[in-house]
């Protein structure tokens, strides 16, 4: 058989001899073996030689990686021929060479029936499965490969390979194989099986060049965040061989939209999850979610986190190929700041477990979770937490090793409490306490380390005197959660319960000057008629900054007010004031004033008076020369300054008042070619600047000094040590700044 030119680039399996088969025009399908059928129809060149390569052991792998057990600590993904076993029928297999290679017949979840395992031994094997299935090899070693030739037995199905095949060889299999119970999709991270009738409906006329690509690149991000990658000189940090499946269960009947095994991530036909996977208009969290169960680490996924941990992959995927759109929500962000906004609290409670470990990656950056997965491989075995108390004790230090920070104080506020022993354990690790406010931390407001409480922006609080909590779309919250098709309701069964409020509460004390009320977008109970708004900054003391009443309808509202600096923002609705007793609300928005930036203030020291002053002849001079003539440096005439003579010096007293002092130096034009001075700056004792012996040609230099939190200034001139002759010198445009 020829060469082709381009050869067949198969992930993990060499094509060494293939069969050709093309299509009749009764439909049937048709085995050729000539040179000519083989250039006609190369895009449907059967694979019957495989060099299979180690993969290793799934379950070792699983070990290494520290997957959680069920349904991460094992892929049974294998490496895929593109032939299909009938039931019962024989396939026959030679293999070379003397290790140890498991053929398959079946795919776990995506047949009714559990695949087969058969041990192949050096030379003829024959197998047969009773209920048939795709046939792939299992190679659990963990180097080389084995040669392993399909003699006879087996039918092709579409077998799409991204890199080899392109959109027509995949319209070109599906109409070869009409009958092909299965089709299989391969990438370089993902394996993708689904029926014949699947693949038809909903990837037939779309490329999977994109699809495939769409399935690489966010698993690529996944394995970034789990700090895997090939590169790694460190062997417990390579990637699993195996690949991620994607594999459609068409006999599914259960409740669960898709969900995860050994087998892969899996897409039932029932609930269109299958559907999904494979259009990439419909492709979304679902297959991040489940894909992403295939990394999750056991140690520290405790009970209530078996659906939270896995969703850091689940981000990871979202940002990679969605990199504009924010990992939460801002509503989602703001129920985070409510739950650590309270006094007392126990974290299993909260609905936002996910926001306190993204917080984490917003604070600390994108190595965090890599180095945190990293960090877990790297235990011992005998060392790695098992009872969910100890993954919680582990967690809190494990990750204030990864952070360099002791993060007992954010656990604290997410109710995630620290033992006596392992807060003498980070103590131990001689980290700085963390004490910037990173649980007020979101996508759109990132709070860093290094951040005080000022960097915390917008709302961290909402109360209110009724919501009806029954049902999602009624809490208080939804009032200030950028969702219009979400309401804040009062209580339904106690109408009538006047004067309703709603009271958003801030960090720190901004300065308020509007509001905007949208009432909801259907309906009409408890659409505010009348209003009142009222401010607070410690959250007892209210006072009324506006009040009116508005139209009953669901246009926008807006009420303008006297700018005022609170920390609380009431709206609230007297008597009678919510459409049919209640009150309601779809968005309400909450206006600062836009922050001044502080202008710095100058003060020329001409216009100030010193603390002690001394001169070495004559008197020193305010905004003129040491001879009462306008302040001159090189031709250039100056209006505001200090001259004197040497030696002089000039003391203020500043008092940590001041954040720079300036100034112009050098001998003024009065004294012609002669006199020859040095400028110096001293700050509490100590020389901040040294002109060096300046003449009267001596171009004038320029003096900044830093003062924040200085208290004394001293201004200096010495005679250039040849005498004090025509030594008149000029501080010109001396000021200090704050």
């Amino acid at each position: 058989m020829r060469k082709f030119k381009k050869s067949l680039q198969i992930l993990s399996l060499m094509v060494v001899t293939a069969v050709v088969v093309s299509v009749s025009p009764s439909g049937g399908v048709l085995a050729q073996s000539s040179e000519a059928a083989i250039t006609q129809q190369s895009n449907l060149v059967v694979q019957r030689n495989f060099e299979v390569k180690a993969l290793g052991d799934i379950w070792a792998e699983g070990e290494r990686e520290r997957r959680a057990a069920g349904y991460a600590d094992a892929r049974k993904i294998f490496q895929p021929t593109g032939l299909y076993a009938k039931a019962n029928e024989q396939i026959e297999i030679e293999v070379s060479g003397d290790k140890p290679i498991t053929a398959v017949i079946g795919t776990h979840q995506h047949d009714k029936e559990w695949a087969i395992r058969y041990p192949l031994k050096t030379g003829k094997n024959t197998i047969s499965s009773p209920n048939g299935g795709l046939l792939s090899f299992d190679n659990s070693n963990n180097e080389g490969s084995i040669n392993v030739n399909v003699v006879s037995g087996g039918s092709p199905v579409p077998f799409f390979v991204l890199g080899k095949n392109t959109k027509e060889d995949w319209q070109a299999m599906m109409s070869a194989y009409p009958d092909a119970p299965s089709v299989v999709l391969q990438s370089e991270k993902a394996l993708l099986i689904f029926t014949y009738a699947s693949a038809k409906d909903h990837i037939l006329n779309q490329d999977p060049i994109p699809v495939l690509q769409t399935y690489d690149k966010f698993i690529a991000a996944q394995d970034k965040i789990s700090g895997l990658s090939n590169s790694d000189s460190d062997p417990r940090h390579r990637l699993d061989k195996h690949l991620i499946g994607i594999i459609e269960s068409p006999t599914y009947t259960g409740g669960a939209y898709a969900y995860a095994s050994w087998d892969g991530a899996i897409m039932p036909t029932k609930t269109g999850a299958n559907a999904d996977a494979l259009n990439l208009t419909r492709m979304g969290w679902g297959q991040y979610h489940e894909a992403g169960h295939l990394r999750q680490q056991g140690p520290w996924t405790w009970s209530e986190m078996g659906e939270v941990t896995v969703n850091l992959y689940s981000l990871a995927a979202k940002k990679v190929l969605y990199p504009t759109e924010p990992a939460r929500s801002q509503g989602e962000y703001l129920a985070a700041f409510l739950f650590v906004d309270q006094p007392t609290k126990d974290f299993k409670d909260s609905d936002s477990k996910l926001e306190m470990l993204w917080q984490l990656n917003l604070a600390f950056g994108d190595n965090f979770y890599p180095d945190l997965h990293r960090l877990y491989r790297e235990m011992a075995k005998a060392d790695l937490p098992t009872t969910d108390d100890q993954k919680k004790q582990a967690f809190i230090l494990s990750t204030s090793k990864v952070a360099h920070y002791d993060l007992t104080p954010f656990f604290d506020k997410w109710g995630l409490t620290a033992t006596d022993e392992t807060r003498n354990k980070i103590k131990s690790l001689n980290v700085p306490l963390l004490t910037a406010p990173i649980w007020f931390g979101s996508d759109y407001n990132i709070i860093k380390p290094t951040d005080g409480i000022d960097k915390v922006k917008g709302i961290i609080g909402i109360t209110t005197n009724s919501q009806e909590t029954s049902s999602a779309y009624d809490p208080a919250i939804n009032a200030f959660d950028g969702n219009t098709n979400s309401i804040w309701h009062s209580e339904w069964n106690k109408p009538n319960q006047f004067p309703y409020n709603i009271t958003a509460k801030y960090a720190s004390p901004s300065t308020f000057f509007k509001l905007t009320y949208l009432p909801r977008q259907t309906g009409d109970n408890g659409i505010i008629t009348n209003y009142r708004i009222l401010t607070s900054l410690d959250g007892v003391t209210f006072t009324e900054v506006a009040t009116g009443t508005w139209a009953k309808d669901n246009t926008e509202k807006t009420v303008n007010f006297t700018p005022t600096l609170a920390k609380y923002v009431r709206l609230e609705v007297p008597q009678g004031g919510g459409t049919n007793g209640f009150a309601s609300a779809s968005e309400i928005k909450i206006f600062e004033t836009d922050p001044v930036t502080p202008q710095p203030v100058t003060t020329y020291l001409s216009d100030m008076d010193w603390f002690s002053a001394t001169t070495g002849w004559g008197t020193i001079q305010k905004d003129r020369s040491i001879d009462g003539n306008a302040l001159k440096l090189n031709n250039t005439a100056y209006t505001k300054g200090l001259s004197t003579h040497a030696n002089s010096e000039i003391v203020y007293k500043l008092d940590g008042q001041y954040t720079s002092f300036g100034a112009l130096v050098g001998v003024d034009d009065e004294v012609g070619s002669v006199g020859s001075v040095e400028f110096q700056v001293i700050v509490d004792n100590q020389v901040v600047f040294s002109s060096g012996v300046m003449h009267n040609y001596t171009e004038p230099k320029e003096v900044n000094v830093n003062l924040t939190g200085k208290n004394e200034l001293k201004l200096i001139v010495t005679d250039g040590q040849d005498g004090t002759n025509s030594d008149h010198a000029d501080w010109v445009n001396a000021r200090l700044i704050k």
